[in-house]
């Protein structure tokens, strides 16, 4: 059971990165003046490093802490310097515990995507050039150079299909902004048949056809119930969870083996409840390190070297 939970639920990370292309488009869609676009996309890059980084640090920096006071079976024999930079840097490395491209923080590995999303983006913005067919131009010669680069651990970690669930999310922007408001059976659909579809685990599925595209019809479906009034409300009530959403995604890690861990020797074999202690455990620790570390650390760092918002595109600025 459990191992059945821990396949479905990496789908997490194809909604994701269609979420993220989503908020990544919206929040750009108004492009200044040609004088100006450098110093958007600068702005841009910017906020978005003061947004990843100083958190991912913190607990990257709390798991090397662990590893050499408390010590780890699965660095046995030391933690490399240069796979600790690796990790830091976001640069794709073989993990030492593992053998797999991960780095010292496991969930880390989706925001080296993230980056090159990021520059993608970035440099369509600097250069005025259309967000969406530029991302796809410059992905797909990404993705085609790595299918021959197999042998470099940076290309061949690259060269997954998941770097187009960025293109979907982007996709799924211009539809909402096409179409804010549609028959309600609509998004009911798309929801519905998404769930259906990410709920049962294929691996013999490409991961952009089996979790990518269903991944999208979720949160399209989803934006489009909006609408409806009690989706709004329950949305306003539970915001918090949204907000501290990347902390718990970088804390998880850290609580989900105790909690397990705990809640087979409260209860072995009860896999459900273990479940549910470690996703309440979690969801606790996110929050937390949401309210007293992530939101104050960012606000201060937004103020001092977050850079004035363009007059020009007050909008753009507001959401970046």
């Amino acid at each position: 059971m459990l191992s059945y939970w821990h396949e479905v639920g990496g789908v997490g990370v194809d909604i994701f990165f269609v979420i993220s292309g989503l908020v990544m488009y919206l929040s750009t869609r108004r492009i200044p003046s040609p004088a100006d676009a450098g110093a958007t996309a600068s702005l841009f890059f910017r906020r978005r490093l003061i947004r990843i980084v100083p958190l991912y640090w913190f607990y990257t920096m709390l798991k090397v802490g662990i590893v050499l006071i408390l010590g780890s079976k699965a660095f046995a024999d030391g933690l490399p310097l240069l796979y600790v930079l690796g990790s830091l840097l976001f640069y794709p490395m073989v993990s030492p515990a593992s053998g797999d491209i991960l780095p010292l923080v496991e969930s880390g590995w989706t925001l080296s995507f993230e980056m090159l999303f990021y520059a993608v983006l970035a440099t369509a913005i600097a250069l005025r050039l259309p967000r969406l067919k530029t991302s796809v131009v410059l992905l797909a010669i990404i993705f085609v150079v790595s299918q021959m680069l197999v042998d470099s651990v940076l290309f061949r970690f690259f060269g997954r299909t998941v770097l187009f669930e960025f293109v979907l999310g982007m996709v799924v922007a211009r539809l909402w902004m096409q179409r804010r408001e549609v028959p309600l059976w609509m998004p009911v659909v798309l929801v519905t048949f998404a769930l259906a579809a990410l709920f049962v685990y294929r691996p013999h599925l490409d991961r952009f056809i089996g979790l990518g595209i269903p991944s999208a019809m979720l949160v399209l479906g989803v934006a489009w119930m909006e609408r409806v009034e009690w989706v709004r409300v329950l949305a306003a009530k539970v915001t918090l969870f949204g907000d501290a959403s990347y902390s718990t995604y970088l804390a998880h890690g850290f609580v989900m083996p105790v909690a397990v861990i705990i809640g087979l020797k409260l209860s072995p074999h009860a896999y459900g409840f273990v479940c549910v202690l470690a996703v309440l455990g979690s969801t606790a620790a996110g929050c937390v390190s949401y309210l007293l570390l992530e939101k104050p650390m960012t606000k201060f760092l937004n103020a001092r070297f977050g850079g004035a918002r363009t007059p020009a595109s007050p909008e753009t600025a507001a959401h970046i």
